[in-house]
């Protein structure tokens, strides 16, 4: 098993990258016409903006379980 160091050292760029894509698309969600507006009212946003939160608060190896419930469908299923 590898240690903290080593998968770091494996991961940081994927990592890295992925927080570079999503500032990138939030930009552009933001400069286009109407954006400004998306930006503080749509509940996808809403969720993925309460996920980088869950991300953020640093509660141990329970991120990715947290970030899962935040996008998880909770209406009932068609009958």
């Amino acid at each position: 098993m590898r240690d903290a160091k080593q998968t770091l050292e494996q991961y940081f760029l994927e990592m890295r990258w992925r927080c570079l894509s999503l500032a990138a698309d939030l930009d552009r969600i933001e400069r286009s016409p109407g954006g400004p507006g998306v930006i503080g009212t749509d509940p996808r946003l809403r969720k993925l903006f309460h996920a980088l939160g869950a991300i953020l608060e640093h509660q141990g190896a329970m991120r990715a379980e947290q970030v899962q419930q935040i996008f998880s469908d909770k209406s009932p299923p068609p009958q």
